[in-house]
This record gives C-alpha cells, structure tokens and sequence, in this order.
C-alpha cells in the first residue's frame, strides 16, 4: 500500500470524524435521571414581527408547547397599542409561567428589545451581562428546581449584521465579498470577547449551569470552543443522526448557531430543533435531568 496515500485517507477519516463530532448528534443511550424538566431556547425575530397575541403564531406555539422554561432572544414589544404591548406579553403567558425575567438591552419611550425568560421553577439573582454592544446582552439568574438550584445563562451574542437585501443588490462577487467581509470580521471580533466574559462568569457558578442562546456562531468556531469548555452540548447528546439547523438562509440551506450547553453533572436526556417557520430561526429544545 502507497503510505502517502494511507496517510491521506486517515487523514480524511480523523477529519471527517472531527467534523462529525461537531455537527451531528450522537446520542445512543438515554440516560436515567430523578429529576427533569424542559427548557427552550428561541430567538423570536422580534416576537413574531410584534404582531398582537390574537393574530401571532409563535405565541400561540410557545403557549401550546408549555415547556417548564422558555428562553427567548430578539423579544420586542412597543408602546403603541397597534403593536404587542409588554402587558400583553405578561398576560399571554401569566396562565401557564407563574415566574418571569425580562432583560431589555433596549428600553425607551417606544420599544423595548432583549431577553425574556418564562418559567414554571422561581428564578431569582437576576442579573444582566453587559457587553460593548448596541444590542446584544447576556442575562443570569438562578432557578430553583426540586430543590435544588441551577444557574442559567440566557445569551445572544454579537449578530453579523448582514440584510440579504444589500448582499443580493451589491453588483458583482467583488463587491459581495467586500460587504461580507465588512460586516463578518468585526462582528467575530466582538462574539468572541463577549465569549470570554461570558466564561469567565460560567467558570464563576457555584452552581451547575445552563448556557441556552443564539451565540451567532457555528459549531466550529471560536466562540463555540470558548464557550463549549467542559460543557456538554445538549443537541449532540440528545438525538441521534441530525444536523440540528436553527438558522435558515433560505428553504434548503441552513446552519446550527443556537444552543443548549449544560454542565456535565446535568444528563441530557432528549433534544430537538421544532421546524416551525415563526421566525427566522427554529426553537431548540432539551429535556435534561440530574
């Protein structure tokens, strides 16, 4: 056997399977736990393009769903009463999550805009993670469950900024690639020291931790590795032979860029990405247990 060409084919194997390690679930064993809940993690798009509750889907989702957590980016509600108000928002809910935490990056006199937490556990020490940015924030708290207590993490890290409108009008691949770079460089800049402070105050938790969010980051970056340190990758360990696409482009082409992590004293015990076309990105479910 030519050992170059050996050498070539193991390493095309040990690549593939690195990639494979990343990007598909693997999960074969359902683990036995006593005690479990189900958490979600959605970024929102602003909460359905702020449509009233009668009329908006990804509420009515969200309400038939009933997990024990819901954790929502891109959440946005207005003053005027021809859009979701924030009441609105608290009474949809009130039936089902007798807790809640709303940590708006953006608060003014027309619109709020940031995370949102609903739960069926009590969440306390509420509080925000600030970054250098316009938009985006990290927010904490803790939630008491069985008693015991977990701290979660509710994330959404630096966005890319890109409108597809300005990539498809840009005339010419020179001009694309200019865009592109224009937007991706600083924006990966900025994820990954929101990364680092995030796992500083990961590291920080005298508690097991629950680390959900829109990280705009694929599987493989920075960010991912920074984040993903001795944390257990709920996707990964929870389904079997799936790609786990939270973000489309379009109806065929898409990438995995929202996550549930967790410590590895919490087993994941079943997850899943829920097709469902209410924003554009698809809410990541977990049910794990301890």
């Amino acid at each position: 056997m030519n050992p170059v060409r050996f050498g070539i084919g193991v390493a095309i194997v040990l690549l593939g399977f690195f990639v494979f390690s990343h990007y598909v679930s693997h999960q074969l064993i359902t683990p036995k736990t006593e005690k479990q809940l189900t958490i979600l993690t959605y970024n929102t798009h602003q909460m359905g393009t702020i449509k009233k509750v009668e009329v908006n889907d990804l509420i009515h989702y969200l309400q038939h769903k009933n997990v024990d957590i819901v954790c929502m980016q891109e959440v946005e509600v207005r003053k005027k009463d021809e859009w979701l108000t924030l009441p609105e928002l608290r009474h949809a809910f009130k039936k089902n999550y007798s807790y809640t935490y709303y940590d708006f990056k953006v608060y003014n006199q027309t619109r709020q805009f940031g995370n949102v937490v609903f739960s069926k556990f009590p969440l306390i020490g509420k509080h925000t993670i600030q970054y250098n940015s316009r938009s985006n924030i990290s927010s904490c708290c803790d939630v008491v469950a069985f008693d015991d207590t977990l701290r979660l993490f509710i994330n959404h890290l630096e966005s890319n900024k890109i409108a597809k409108d300005s990539v498809r009008k840009a005339s010419g691949l020179h001009k694309k690639i200019r865009y592109l770079h224009s937007h991706l460089k600083p924006a990966r800049k900025l994820r990954e020291e929101q990364a680092k402070i995030l796992e500083a105050e990961i590291q920080q938790s005298p508690y097991p931790v629950l680390v959900v969010g829109d990280f705009n980051a694929t599987p493989m970056s920075k960010v991912s590795r920074i984040l993903h340190e001795n944390l257990d990758d709920c996707f990964l360990k929870g389904s079997f032979g799936k790609l786990g696409n939270t973000y489309m482009f379009n109806s065929f082409l898409g990438i995995r860029i929202d996550y549930i992590l967790c410590s590895e004293s919490i087993k994941t015990i079943h997850s899943e990405v829920d097709t469902v076309k209410y924003s554009d990105h698809y809410p990541l479910i977990a049910t794990v247990g301890w």
